[in-house]
């Protein structure tokens, strides 16, 4: 009856029974499954718990405790209870996964580590531990070892895209990656995604090539809610001009944050959670799109199998992935000439089409709309008076956070005395604390210098931590985004190292759009001085920090009418050229 839809009835019976038999075990453990689907997992615990009780050898019943204990972030209670579920079936893929994630969670890196290597050991034909194992280090900043794992994983495992995907993914971050390695891990991955779709039958798609009508513009995201991303998708789709551009939304995640109505009101809205790549790909046929953009690349909700062999006339990647998809079916990068310049076109393996200001200048290639209310920055609003220096910060998250960007920022320390340093942790455990101020306190600089901020639970939480540091240092060679955008639009000017390629470039184009070039360097040493001297210029600093909102309110990072002239003026172009290059119909 759950399956079939009838989720009243099935609660009511339940409910029916407790009643009489408060013990039930299939009674509480369906009541626990109806409150989970809904994240209510406060109110599956007590169920989920009477039903564990009622079946102490049932694994699954104790695997579904353990997963609502996670969620409700009692990691001890959580990993007796992954442990339990190992004693009943010793060595379960799923169950290590758990234990070691709540180790982790509790900052025991060394047993979760242990952990995941006994289920490799248990269960060598299973390829997910490697997956899994590579993730939970990427998450506490250990990419070097994440990909060391994934690259175990592929080398046992050649054909398996997960994987792949999570090689081709990390290696976005070392400092000194080779970028034709880079490009051939993503061509691999393209291959592969083709390479699952062998037999099918070609696609023949019907649009009208009229090269001035208005064009079918279809976006596929998981990010149509409060969420990084959407801060750039939302000013463009809500500000297209109807006679240009008809804008769809294929949203591949569930939303509950209200972020996804400004979409709705304005856009064709396509909830496609459910669906999987063959079926969005059809959906995207009926809608009869012109131009399909993928704005996820290889993150969480991203749909790259939809795109193989081919939704849309044309098809485009922009916004969410800073590096190529791989896919000889992906036609365009959407970028600028600050991300990629003249000369870069090696590094992808689509054509690049670059967004340009209306004098034909190098644009750029975002569109920032930041969250409504957010505070000013004031002289005194640094929350924290008690820091009488300056106080340094980053909000990347800490994969982003190399060691060259750490021999970096602890120069920048050493360069001005009484500085601190803000870091945020996503998980601040005792140890994962620890491990931190090491990275800081092994290259010199004291441990009461650095700032642990614990991780936001609300965006409007998140932004309001920006008032706790005066100048934002930029991870590299992956630059942040959203967080260099919230940090100016906060008063926080942010020093960003000049990269080679379009992740580690990213900043100079936000930087360049705001109109504060003089805070890129070159080079680390120059990124050292930057950082220094605006430091040590408290005029400058503060009045920079003063008209930071405003210059930025200003610029072409924030016209949002102006942007999507822009961007509708480049669809247009790309539009009109595939219509010129398609034979006439007989």
């Amino acid at each position: 009856m759950l399956e079939q839809g009838q989720e009243a009835q099935v609660v009511s019976m339940c409910q029916a029974t407790l009643k009489k038999r408060p013990t039930d075990a299939l009674s509480n453990q369906i009541m626990a499954m109806v409150h989970g689907a809904y994240s209510r997992d406060a109110e599956a615990l007590p169920y989920i718990q009477r039903a564990a009780y009622a079946m102490p050898k049932d694994g699954s019943v104790r695997f579904m405790l353990a997963n609502v204990l996670m969620s409700l972030k009692k990691y001890k209670e959580s990993a007796g209870a992954y442990r339990e579920c190992l004693r009943i079936a010793p060595g379960d893929v799923a169950a290590c996964d758990g234990l070691a994630k709540c180790y982790i969670s509790m900052g025991q890196v060394s047993e979760a580590k242990r952990v995941y290597e006994s289920a490799i050991t248990a269960h060598p034909e299973d390829h997910n531990t490697y997956g899994n194992y590579g993730n939970a280090l990427q998450v506490i900043g250990r990419v070097a070892e994440a990909l060391e794992v994934g690259k175990r994983g592929l080398a046992r495992f050649p054909e398996d895209p997960v994987l792949l995907e999570f090689v081709t993914f990390s290696a976005n971050y070392p400092m000194n990656a080779d970028d034709a390695e880079i490009r051939g891990w993503h061509e691999r991955l393209g291959r592969a995604y083709v390479g699952e779709r062998s037999g099918t039958l070609p696609v023949f798609l019907s649009n009208k090539l009229e090269p001035e009508r208005a064009l079918r513009v279809g976006f596929v995201s998981g990010d149509y809610s409060i969420h990084a991303c959407s801060f750039f998708l939302r000013g463009l789709l809500t500000n297209f001009h109807a006679g240009a551009v008809i804008a769809y939304c294929y949203s591949t995640a569930r939303h509950t944050d209200g972020g996804d109505l400004p979409f709705r009101a304005v856009c064709q809205f396509r909830d496609c959670e459910q669906l999987n790549s063959d079926q969005l790909a059809a959906t995207v046929r009926r809608d009869e799109i012109d131009i399909l953009i993928d704005c996820a690349g290889l993150t969480q909700g991203q749909r790259l199998r939809a795109f193989v062999p081919r939704a849309a006339p044309i098809q485009c990647t922009w916004l969410g992935y800073p590096n190529t998809t791989g896919l000889p079916t992906m036609d365009y990068r959407i970028v600028d000439a600050w991300t990629d310049p003249p000369g870069s076109e090696h590094h992808c393996t689509e054509r690049l089409a670059r967004i340009t200001r209306a004098d034909g200048g190098p644009g750029c290639f975002l569109c920032y709309t930041p969250l409504d209310g957010m505070p000013r920055w004031e002289a005194a609003s640094r929350a924290d008076a008690s820091e009488p220096g300056i106080v340094f910060g980053s909000f990347n998250r800490m994969m982003k956070v190399t060691s060259e960007t750490l021999d970096a920022w602890c120069a920048v320390l050493k360069a001005v005395p009484d500085s601190k340093m803000n870091i945020k942790l996503r998980i601040a455990t005792k140890e994962m604390t620890d491990d931190t101020l090491a990275m800081f306190t092994s290259r010199g600089v004291s441990a009461d210098r650095i700032l642990l901020s614990p991780y936001a639970e609300s965006a409007a939480e998140h932004q309001r931590m920006y008032s706790r540091i005066d100048i934002a240092l930029d991870a590299f060679p992956y630059n942040g985004t959203t967080t260099t955008c919230e940090a100016m639009w906060m008063g926080v000017p942010v020093v960003v190292l000049e990269g080679t390629n379009h992740r580690g470039r990213v900043g100079v184009s936000l930087l360049h759009a705001v109109g504060v070039p003089e805070l890129v360097a070159p080079d680390i040493g120059s990124y050292i001085s930057i950082a220094a001297g605006l430091a040590a210029d408290r005029r400058r600093l503060y009045e920079l920090k003063a008209s930071l909102r405003e210059r930025m309110a200003g610029s072409i990072l924030c016209d949002a009418p102006g942007y999507a002239r822009r961007y509708e003026s480049l669809l247009r172009e790309l539009w009109v050229r595939h219509c010129a290059t398609q034979p006439s119909p007989s």
